[in-house]
């Protein structure tokens, strides 16, 4: 009886490309492929500064510390896949990419950092004792290439755009879930600019690459073998136009219309018209990335002359600190002054909201001796009294500190300047003959206000607020054989007629007691006669 052999199985492992050798950055597509999104789907070309080519990009990553463009494309890429993320600054960055891979490694979803016979994603930086920027350049272009395919398959934002690119719609069930058309061609986020596609390949099958308008191209042959080679074979513009001058040369003829060619050979001279069609752009990028550079340069060199250039500071504007010495021997040398005994007993007997101690009874009298310290030191400390005051200034002194009567502001305000020419009267009363000549005084010639020749100005009732505005004018008593005159009312200075000062009679009624005729008692007509002529309100009554 035979027996079938027993064949053991053999698990079937999955595709596994080839170590790069690569000595540069420059040489991995994955540079192509991680600056290519950044082009495609962020705008972080035209936000960091230093960001303007590929090449820019490869000194970043070749940097042994923290770099800030890659800590803005860091930044950028975290945002797409925790958008909540609040603190993203060069510390704690690595930290928070850490902790970000580590919710994607938990799942079964095989990443680049997969282990086939632990069966699960390993942590890269378990090895890295300072995170990150500790790592060489081939771990950090592998972890941001982690970081673009996870956004590419986990971020709102990105796949919205490729959604709306090609035209997907999700839930076509509802009708109200609907989306807006693709965008034309030439709009950034269109099908044809999110592709990443070669630029065309010779007849030797290898295909160029170029991601933006500078002079950097790429050349690889078919992505889809795992023997596949990349690198770069331009960088400048020199070189850009040498390798225009080698297709050329392995061109199998010239380009005419109508001609037949093979495959290969119209593929090699569509290379050919795509690589020289692209000079115009490359030479306005050279020109931007001059102009940028220089602006960066120009930047640099301000910060460096600001940090060397002396400056005047300003004074500091702090508050005066003060502190109450116990004892007598302090060695400041400011402010010195000794605080009296109260002599008050019930001035804060009880609680001293000032100088309150709790391991002092309540009730008792205080002698403090002390010292002020202040921000304010007086220049000339061993000076005379005089000297000593001057220095504060005008500030306010009090009486128990000992200040002159000079520098005591605790009194009433000064009066207030006047305001216009008109009201500047005099404050105590002088004759008219004075008045009329003085200059500080202005008193109407014409007008109703104008003062008559029989008219004099006394001064207002004593204890009344004075006024601007107003003074008082009497006409002398004439002798009983004349009719007697009523008293003019009150001038006014602006001409605008009788008037008393806030409600008040005319200062005029003092004077209604005169020594040479004294006031009669038996019903004189005469003496009738005399009663409220020389009050303005009465004549305005009787009138």
């Amino acid at each position: 009886m035979k027996t079938a052999p027993i064949v053991a199985s053999s698990e079937k492992k999955g595709h596994i490309c080839p170590p790069s050798n690569a000595a540069h950055p420059r040489d991995r597509w994955e540079s192509l492929f991680v600056y290519g999104f950044i082009c495609k789907f962020t705008q972080l070309r035209n936000k960091v500064e230093g960001l303007e080519t590929p090449m820019d990009f490869e000194e970043a990553l070749l940097f042994p510390e923290a770099h800030p463009v890659i800590t803005q494309i860091l930044a950028r890429f975290v945002l797409n896949l925790r958008p909540q993320t609040r603190n993203l600054s060069s510390d704690v960055i690595s930290s928070t990419v850490a902790s970000l891979l580590q919710e994607y490694f938990k799942s079964s979803e095989r990443t680049v950092f997969w282990n086939d016979e632990l069966k699960m994603n390993e942590d890269p930086f378990h090895s890295l004792p300072n995170g990150f920027w500790s790592a060489d350049w081939d771990l950090k272009l592998r972890i941001l290439r982690q970081l673009v395919e996870l956004q590419l398959c986990h971020s709102a934002e990105v796949k919205a755009l490729i959604d709306r690119a090609w035209g997907v719609i999700h839930n076509k069930h509802k009708k109200h879930e609907t989306t807006s058309a693709p965008p034309p061609p030439n709009d950034p986020h269109s099908m044809e600019n999110l592709q990443l596609i070669p630029l065309g390949q010779d007849k030797e099958r290898k295909r160029y690459w170029v991601i933006d308008d500078s002079p950097r191209v790429y050349i690889s042959t078919n992505p889809w073998k795992m023997t596949a080679t990349f690198q770069t074979i331009s960088s400048t513009r020199d070189e850009y136009l040498a390798i225009i001058d080698k297709v050329k040369d392995s061109s199998p003829g010239e380009y005419t219309p109508g001609a037949r060619w093979s495959k290969l050979d119209a593929a090699h001279l569509a290379l050919i018209q795509a690589l020289e069609d692209r000079l115009p752009a490359i030479d306005a990028e050279i020109a931007r990335i001059q102009r940028a550079k220089k602006k960066i340069e120009q930047r640099q060199l301000l910060i460096a002359q600001a940090d060397l250039r002396e400056t005047r500071t300003r004074r500091r504007t702090t508050r005066p600190d003060y502190a109450y010495m116990n004892g007598p021997d302090s060695e400041e040398d400011n402010d010195e002054y000794v605080q009296e005994e109260y002599e008050e007993q019930d001035e804060f007997d009880d609680d001293d909201f000032l100088n309150f101690r709790t391991d002092e009874p309540s009730g008792s009298r205080r002698t403090a001796t002390g010292r002020r310290r202040s921000t304010r030191s007086r220049p000339n400390g061993d000076a005379g009294d005089d000297q000593e005051w001057s220095e504060w200034r005008g500030e306010r002194r009090s009486t128990r500190l000992g200040a002159p009567s000079d520098m005591q502001l605790d009194g009433p305000p000064p009066p207030k300047r006047a305001r216009t020419v008109d009201s500047i009267v005099s404050a105590t009363s002088v004759d008219a003959s004075q008045q009329s000549n003085s200059s500080s005084l202005k008193i109407k010639i014409n007008g109703a206000a104008a003062i008559k020749p029989t008219e004099t100005i006394v001064e207002a009732v004593a204890g009344k607020k004075k006024s601007k505005f107003w003074f008082y004018a009497v006409e002398p008593i004439n002798p009983p054989s004349q009719p007697v005159p009523q008293a003019m009312p009150s001038r006014s200075s602006n001409g605008t007629g009788p008037s008393h000062s806030n409600g008040y009679h005319s200062g005029a009624e003092q004077m209604t007691e005169d020594t040479d005729n004294p006031p009669s008692t038996n019903g004189d007509p005469y003496e009738k006669s005399l009663e409220g002529s020389l009050s303005p309100t009465s004549s305005m009554d009787e009138s």
